[in-house]
């Protein structure tokens, strides 16, 4: 017999392998090949885990529930809206912005340069920015934007920061500022957004806040104009953003961002918790419970620089104007158990306008705590006697001079139809009511207060947040220029030495000044106390688990939780790691 010449068997000659070997044999074989083919499985899984990775893809829908409703897709006309600033935030672009860090940095801008004097700034643009319509943006848009702002017929809320500011193209990429005399937060004012002039141009400045380019801009954001839909009241019911192909800087991962506009924080948390929205822009405290127990949403609890206040309007009701009065009224309140009444998430008392980790925040300013009885006797040495009714009264000239007899201590105390500013509202009627000032309630709907309240200064005493900014400068929510609308100073408050502290910290780029002059300024609010100042809130906000890669620690308005968007996704999708 002769063997094959062949050592290794052929596959033909394997097949017949199995009838040569025993039962216990085949099993083996079997046991092994499986060992092999999942060993093998086992090494090609771990290399294509080694090998590959998942990323964010285009692409993707989100929606938002928003309170109100937009007015004005303008950033020079955008004003105390959060609605209005959300949407101009994604639709337009500024010379400088913040980012997801806190930090002002440039954008529109490729770099910009500042004179010794601090009174010249110089932006150099980008190459290649294009309008949402394909025109082409050059500094020609940005002196006309300017331009538009310090024109009175616009009526811009951003006029008295401007006015005094010079601007000139030097050439199609380069933009001077020229000012009077140096503004250290001359930079924040330069993350407005800058408007198409070849759209604008041909609109009339009084015609300005009637414009349909306020409804449907065209910006140079991340994001463009898509769509809106209205009810049938003429109203818009929701607000549809695009992503911009052509964006000079890190394209959004979102095909389409929507916001729902509702009425009130009740419908919008149950459109919510029913799916109907992808997020919320704010989650009130009562609803917050609720909506960490949805397996479907994500919260996330951040810091603004804002604070909470009552602000005592002297010229609308008379008996405020004594400093007596509104001292007493700022000692008769628990601070403490307020905070509690407005919920978890009224946790850092406040006593000044500049918060912790500003420039000029005043530690040792004076605090007004909770003393009843230091109270009654500034009202008894005030001559405010109290009546067998329980209210103090006094005999107090009217506007033509006449003697009033009796006139009753009585505060008007108005607040937005929230829960947490219901419950802190009751509690300071309980505490200026235990010294004998009659307090009624005034409850407003958030859509309702700024038009009806806010901007005519229709109110006694005001109980109501402010957001400062990235800059601590107080000067618009405390100069008398700003006593007005669309000024912010909501004390309607009036003081020469305050403005001329005001003036000179804003023109001083050395920060040990401005700190002093803050502090001397903060001394003089403590003793007027044309305000009273109660609680630094945090801002919570919720969306659904599908919206990967949000991170943004540091929020200086509503509108900069979009401030990382770029970062946001959907969709993922699998990639070979370089």
């Amino acid at each position: 017999m002769r063997l094959a010449d062949k050592r290794m068997p052929t596959a033909k000659q394997l097949k017949h392998l199995p009838r040569y070997l025993s039962p216990r044999e085949r099993t083996a074989l079997k046991v092994l090949a499986a060992l092999i083919f999942a060993g093998l499985l086992a090494v090609g899984a771990k290399f294509y885990n080694e090998h590959v990775q998942l990323v964010p893809a285009d692409g993707g829908d989100y929606s938002e529930a928003v309170i109100g409703g937009p007015h004005f897709i303008n950033p020079i006309l955008a004003s105390a809206n959060d609605v209005d600033y959300d949407i101009v935030g994604l639709v337009f672009s500024g010379l400088m912005r913040t980012d997801s860090s806190g930090e002002l940095v440039p954008d529109l801008a490729a770099s910009y340069e500042m004179s010794p004097d601090g009174k010249v700034y110089t932006f150099r643009l980008r190459d290649g920015i294009v309008w949402h319509d394909n025109a082409e943006l050059s500094s020609a848009d940005v002196v006309a934007t300017i331009g538009y702002i310090k024109d009175p017929a616009w009526q811009s809320p951003y006029f008295a920061q401007f006015k005094n500011v010079s601007v000139e193209a030097t050439d199609e990429k380069t933009v001077k500022f020229s000012l009077n005399e140096p503004f250290a937060p001359f930079l924040t004012l330069l993350t407005v957004g800058v408007l198409p002039e070849h759209l604008w141009q041909e609109v009339e400045p009084g015609n300005a806040a009637r414009a349909d380019l306020n409804i449907k801009p065209v910006g140079s954001g991340p994001f463009k104009f898509k769509s809106l839909v209205k009810d049938k009241k003429g109203a818009v019911h929701s607000y549809t953003l695009a992503v911009n192909e052509n964006y000079y800087g890190q394209k959004p991962h979102l095909a389409t961002l929507t916001f729902r506009f509702f009425p009130d924080f009740g419908s919008a948390i149950d459109a919510l918790l029913k799916k109907r929205v992808g997020g919320i822009s704010f989650v009130p405290p009562e609803s917050r419970t609720e909506v960490e127990h949805s397996r479907s949403l994500r919260t996330y609890l951040l810091r603004l620089p804002q604070y909470t206040a009552v602000f005592f309007n002297q010229s609308n009701n008379p008996i405020l104007k004594s400093k007596a009065v509104r001292q007493a009224l700022a000692l008769a309140l628990d601070k403490d158990e307020i905070m509690k009444q407005a919920g978890p998430d009224a946790s850092a008392p406040v006593y000044g306008p500049i918060l912790p980790g500003f420039v000029g925040f005043h530690p040792d300013v004076r605090r007004y705590v909770h003393d009843i009885q230091a109270a009654a006797g500034l009202l008894e040495s005030d001559g405010w006697k109290i009546d067998t009714d329980g209210v103090r009264k006094k005999d107090i000239p009217d506007a033509g001079g006449k003697t009033v007899t009796k006139t009753p201590l009585a505060i008007t105390l108005t607040t937005v139809d929230a829960k947490e500013n219901i419950a802190a509202a009751q509690l300071i009627k309980q505490n200026w009511e235990s010294v004998g000032a009659k307090t009624e309630l005034e409850i407003i709907p958030a859509s309702k207060i700024q038009k009806d309240k806010i901007r005519p200064r229709e109110y006694d005493a005001l109980l109501y947040g402010e957001i400062v900014g990235p800059d601590p400068d107080p000067y618009p929510f405390w100069h008398s220029s700003q006593n007005a609308n669309p000024g912010l100073n909501l004390a309607v408050f009036s003081n020469r030495r305050v403005d001329e502290l005001l003036e000179k910290a804003r023109s001083t780029n050395n920060q040990d000044e401005r700190a002093a002059y803050y502090k001397e300024f903060q001394d003089i609010l403590a003793d007027e106390v044309p305000a009273v100042f109660l609680y630094s809130p945090a801002y919570t906000y919720a969306v659904t688990r599908q919206v990967q890669g949000i991170d943004t620690p540091t929020i200086f308005t509503p509108s900069d939780r979009f401030s990382n968007i770029a970062n946001w996704y959907i969709k993922i999708k699998r990639v070979w790691k370089k």
